[in-house]
């Protein structure tokens, strides 16, 4: 029997667990620049134990089911553990799907009267070749917020630009719903997965969330990880070229 579903614009979010706290703290990893926000947004669900509790659908997806150490599993999937509620797809979310996403989520999300819903993403840079240490750059939807989270040493506001997609569609309506909304952004490859920017994501979350995640295994693995995403990342190159995610490489036209 389903829990409480929610449905809008075409999607429904479905809590097989129900999720009544208030207070929660909200991370989004769907598939983009360089598989940054997926791969963290993992890398998380698994070191810090997290619960798959619900599932989110769409007429929109594909229809196809994922299947992993002989189980089904939802596309879209919702894991919880403590006051961290993750959202992972395993897909690129179609172009059509954006904006219903982004609307239905970030409506959800406010109906929970979260802490903070944050974003998790690459910032594509032609030079991710020659930078041993990505850099990390903070973006929330106000202006106090986005100094709550430059206030951890080592990162840096994004100032200008453009923020395309899903991530683009939810920090405006988390701003729209006076959602404390957030994105999380690491210098990475555009077309490559690049497990070393998600790492020095989740060494910010460590800081930000005072939760203890050791990223080491995740760099190990880098090389594994290269070779088993490379496929998701053909497919997510693919959607982000309908979307203009290369857009995130230039300044909008009034501040040139």
């Amino acid at each position: 029997m389903r829990g409480d579903l929610r449905e809008e614009q075409g999607v429904e979010i479905v809590e097989v667990k129900p999720i009544k706290d208030g207070g929660l703290i909200f991370i989004e990893g769907f598939p983009d620049v360089g598989l940054v926000g997926t791969i963290a947004t993992s890398y998380l669900i698994d070191k810090l134990g997290l619960e798959e509790v619900g599932y989110i659908n769409a007429e929109t997806l594909p229809p196809i089911i994922a299947v992993s150490e002989e189980k089904l599993r939802e596309l879209v999937r919702v894991y919880r553990g403590g006051r961290i509620v993750a959202i992972v797809s395993d897909i690129p979310l179609p172009a059509p799907l954006v904006k219903p996403m982004a609307y239905t989520l970030m409506s959800w999300v406010k109906s929970k009267e979260p802490e903070l819903f944050i974003s998790l993403s690459g910032l594509p840079d032609p030079n991710r070749l020659n930078i041993d240490k990505p850099g990390v750059f903070v973006l929330g939807c106000n202006p106090e917020l986005t100094e709550k989270l430059v206030s951890i040493n080592g990162v840096s506001k994004f100032r200008e630009g453009f923020i395309a997609g899903v991530k683009g569609m939810l920090l405006r309506e988390g701003w729209r719903l006076k959602v404390d909304a957030a994105i999380v952004l690491a210098q990475s490859h555009y077309n490559y997965p690049d497990p070393g920017a998600a790492a020095e994501i989740i060494l910010y979350l460590s800081k930000l969330l005072k939760i203890g995640v050791d990223v080491a295994p995740l760099l190990e693995s880098a090389e594994e990880l290269k070779l088993r995403l490379r496929d998701l990342m053909r497919r997510t190159d693919q959607v982000m070229h309908g979307i203009q995610k290369s857009k995130e490489l230039e300044l909008p036209p009034v501040y040139l």
